[in-house]
């Protein structure tokens, strides 16, 4: 019998329908198909190969840290996210753009990663450095309210000394307000250039700015060169290796500073002093800056508490109040109220108050703790001489009325 060609169309139709959801499914599982980690000996004599070795275990041993650090899913699934960040950071500042003799700046956040206790306020930007050279830094200020040049060098320990700083207070600018920095052991022969001293230690600098409201605001743009570097080489084994290798050690030092922080912190959490297991040294993994007196806390609430807020308002141009994640990240100040500076915080008779909560009170001054039931306070005090430190108060959200 001769089959219809309208039933015909109908079962090419049907066997070209089965082909592509075949080929899909097909495609889909071999997408999602795990790889294997290949025997060690795929890297032979190469130095690199072994110290790429070394920072993949990173990534995996890291994955482990954090579901260990943390208690629940959501900071588990911020933390993976966080190690994909840090680990991108990681790879630009010390392989991309990781040479001494042709230094680059690096810009930390970039607009997606955040790590090591960002301000939603600030911009930063750091370049490798070696004290075997001399660098110049050119550009100009834009509209920052505070734009500052830290160099660290290295302690015995491995964690950073902060070493030599200069900020837009001290520094001199043209008319435009365009500006060149020296970078070297020694000072400038014209009085009053801007210099920083490089110490046999040093290895690293940054570029921190900020601003009471970036929107709209013309950022400072600058550029870093060496005065004596040799000419541009691609990399060999050794130095492939070593960048590699320095890249690793940034993230695992990172991630290992977020942890340990927690876990100081967090053992006497709502207390603005810091726990006596802290020490300077230690704050050091931090990339700390003269310019920034810091006070911190761990916060921890209840669906029905919040936490009081309360100090002198500090004779500073520039200070904020901001919250952050279990890994040193400050939550998303795109979409909730999570940080506030002195041009948004409401003052009293030379003193201020914020309230962090879950939920928002009917007037004041507020943090969103955007469901977080615990994380990092941070406060900085800009250019402070000595500002009495703030409280902390917990108390039953219904009472806040009488927290004063």
């Amino acid at each position: 019998m001769e089959v219809l060609p309208s039933v015909k169309n109908v079962i090419f139709g049907f066997i070209l329908l089965v082909l592509v959801v075949g080929a899909y499914l097909l495609g889909s599982v071999q997408s999602r198909k795990v790889i294997s980690i290949p025997p060690a000996q795929w890297a032979g004599d190469s130095d690199s190969a072994q110290a790429w070795r070394e920072f993949t275990a990173s990534l995996e041993a890291a994955g482990e840290s954090v579901f260990a650090a943390a208690p629940d899913e959501a900071e588990r699934l911020d933390g993976l996210q966080y190690l994909a960040q840090l680990a991108s950071a990681s790879l630009e500042m010390k392989l991309a753009k990781g040479s001494a003799a042709q230094p680059e700046f690096t810009d930390w956040m970039d607009g997606y990663r955040k790590f090591l206790g960002d301000s939603p306020d600030a911009i930063y930007h750091t370049a490798e450095l070696s004290p075997d050279y001399r660098y110049e830094i050119s550009g100009n200020g834009g509209e920052a309210q505070y734009l500052g040049f830290m160099i660290y060098g290295s302690q015995l320990n491995g964690w950073n000394r902060a070493a030599a700083n200069i900020s837009n207070e001290a520094m001199s600018f043209d008319a435009e307000g365009n500006f060149t920095i020296l970078l070297a052991s020694n000072p400038p022969e014209n009085e009053g250039e801007n210099w920083l001293k490089l110490d046999d230690d040093a290895h690293m600098i940054m570029v921190r700015q900020y601003y009471h409201h970036r929107e709209g605001k013309l950022e400072a743009t600058f550029n870093i060169r060496n005065l004596d570097g040799p000419q541009y080489r691609p990399a060999n084994d050794v130095q492939l290796a070593m960048s590699l290798r320095k890249a690793t050690s940034f993230f695992n030092d990172t991630l290992s500073g977020a942890i340990a922080l927690g876990e100081m912190l967090s053992a006497a959490p709502n207390r603005i002093d810091p726990p006596k297991s802290y020490s300077p040294e230690f704050g050091g993994v931090f990339y700390p800056t003269f310019d920034n007196e810091y006070f911190g806390s761990w916060f921890y609430l209840e669906d029905d508490e919040a936490l009081v807020i309360e100090g002198e308002v500090p004779d500073v141009d520039y200070w904020s109040v901001s919250l952050q994640n279990r890994w040193m990240q400050s939550f998303d100040d795109r979409h909730m109220q999570v940080g506030l500076n002195n041009h948004q915080i409401t003052t009293e008779n030379g003193r201020y108050r914020v309230v962090v909560s879950h939920q928002k009170p009917s007037s004041g001054n507020w943090l969103d703790a955007a469901g977080n039931r615990e994380g990092l306070l941070a406060i900085r005090y800009q250019l402070s001489q000595g500002s009495p430190k703030p409280e902390l108060r917990l108390v039953k959200f219904a009472d806040l009325v009488n927290a004063r």
